[in-house]
């Protein structure tokens, strides 16, 4: 057979491939979900609050519901029906939920690049280049000392007024973070910059919250006037600005005045900025320096300090957890306060730590991603544009890796007295793909620190009223962008008077 006529067939077959292909994925049906009205969709069905906890409900309620058509083997893929994708569309906008740790790492993860906007792939870049000064780096390397001295200061803090301990609790690490990520130091009390983060990170939660604003579902919205119905996003929008800006361009200008006058410590602005010509004006890792040590105060302060705040829920609920933390703790570091060297030799209060991340997820759905090309998945169509949420909630109460999922109970993470990396490096709650948080590991830390420190010196137990009768507590979160737990009530004591002597004598310096 001549060559050009081979050629011209192989030509054919290839076009004819392709062609198939095209018209099968047309075929493919959306991922299955609830069905949804003409015009409007799902409008009605799509959930106000506690979003996590619906999805997850969805992908149990609409498992097999849909029959595919022998054209899901186009993509290759298992043709077992799974329910751990879900979906949705309002006004003819698809919303698509990612319900396990499976098709978060395939397509989050294996196809990051389909799913990362241009948005996001300019944040990524520039954290690339914070990686490289090493920012994040120093923060962990060169923060323990400073973390040691303000946990140090929580625990005084709980000894003097511990009835007080959710306001210690946020202040504390607050006042950590700031000094690691731009060299201050927080005033004991009313710190201008504390509060006015604090202002926009409340601001900025209400914005992220999906559904929180029409826009979110129309929007084309976005090009209407202010004052028209279902533009308030832009007036909101207006108000939060200049506090968000504030929240980023102040503190990382005291910080720069410091480094001119000789007086800052290191911190995440002075390490990216450390090889920086600064009689350059405009040099871009000027602005990545402002946006990574903002980044690392948003990601530290809020997410630590919910995490915290449940852990002492956890241990009023599972005392035996907490008891069982404590002997380990005085097995090891006896009568001392634990340091940041004694945390790989304490395999139980790093369950611990794990299990307050997993039982109760501070970041219960995961930043929006968009998907910027069409895509398929286990026989499903998943259009371009559509946006797609991992539900974080979902994947930490699976059963075939968390069994009784809401039980507290830090033994699903050993394995032979051990940490068992299989699940331990595989925890969701910092991010998936291109946008994982690369503080993660610091964070973690922290809170393991944190967390030792409490229960060496500390007993946290039930409350007792005026009559001695115990307070059963009311733990409640509250649905939101982030979860904040409800204030609730406990009693916190030394173990012992010689615990009480380790904090007055902690360092603080």
């Amino acid at each position: 057979m001549p060559s050009n006529t081979l050629l011209a067939i192989l030509a054919l077959l290839l076009s004819l491939t392709g062609f198939y292909r095209w018209r099968c994925r047309a075929r493919l049906p959306l991922p299955p979900g609830p069905k949804g009205y003409p015009i409007v969709g799902n409008l009605f069905d799509k959930p106000t609050e506690y979003h996590w906890v619906k999805y997850l409900e969805w992908s149990k309620e609409f498992s097999g519901s849909f029959i595919l058509p022998i054209s899901f083997l186009v993509d290759g893929s298992d043709p077992q029906l799974d329910s751990d994708v879900v979906s949705f569309h309002i006004f003819g906008q698809p919303t698509i939920i990612l319900n396990s740790r499976k098709a978060v790492n395939d397509l989050l993860s294996v196809r990051s690049s389909l799913y990362s906007d241009r948005r996001a792939q300019e944040y990524n870049d520039q954290r690339d280049v914070g990686g490289q000064c090493s920012a994040l780096r120093s923060m962990v390397n060169r923060g323990e000392p400073k973390q040691l001295r303000h946990i140090h200061g929580l625990l005084r803090r709980l000894l003097k007024e511990p009835n007080d301990f959710f306001h210690h609790i946020s202040y504390s690490l607050s006042t950590s973070i700031i000094s690691i990520a731009y060299g201050l130091d927080a005033k004991p009390e009313n710190d201008p910059n504390i509060e006015r983060c604090e202002a926009a990170i409340g601001q900025l939660s209400q914005a992220a919250m999906d559904g929180n604003y029409l826009v979110d579902t129309l929007p084309i919205l976005k090009y209407v006037p202010s004052w028209m119905p279902g533009a308030g996003f832009k007036a909101y929008a207006e108000e939060a600005r200049p506090k968000t800006l504030a929240m980023f361009d102040v503190p990382y200008a005291e910080a720069l005045e410091r480094m001119r006058e000789g007086t800052t410590e290191q911190s995440v602005v002075s390490s990216c900025l450390a090889k920086v010509d600064r009689s350059v004006e405009g040099h871009p890792a000027e602005e990545i320096a402002r946006d990574v040590a903002s980044i690392a105060y948003l990601g530290g302060s809020e997410t630590s300090h919910l995490a915290l705040k449940t852990f002492f829920a956890a241990m009023l609920l599972y005392p035996d957890v907490q008891r069982r933390g404590q002997k380990e703790l005085d097995a090891h570091v006896g009568s001392q306060l634990p340091t940041f060297d004694d945390l790989p030799h304490m395999p139980y209060v790093h369950a611990i730590m794990l299990e307050v991340l997993r039982w109760q997820a501070v970041l219960p759905l995961s930043i929006a991603h968009r998907l910027t090309e069409d895509d398929t998945y286990n026989g499903y169509h998943l259009p371009k544009g559509a946006t797609v949420f991992a539900n974080t909630w979902a994947i930490l109460r699976d059963e075939e890796y968390y069994p009784d999922p809401d039980r507290f109970f830090p033994d699903r993470f050993l394995k032979n007295g051990k940490i068992d990396p299989k699940l331990c490096d595989v925890m969701p709650n910092f991010g998936y793909g291109r946008r994982i948080c690369p503080g993660r590991h610091f964070a973690m830390d922290s809170l393991q620190m944190s967390i030792a420190s409490v229960l060496t010196v500390f007993n946290i137990e039930k409350a007792r009223d005026n009559h001695g009768q115990i307070i059963e507590p009311e733990i409640e979160y509250i649905s939101g962008f982030t979860r904040h737990i409800r204030p609730f009530k406990c009693a916190i004591t030394p173990r012992t008077p010689e615990a009480e002597q380790l904090v007055n004598n902690a360092d603080l310096l």
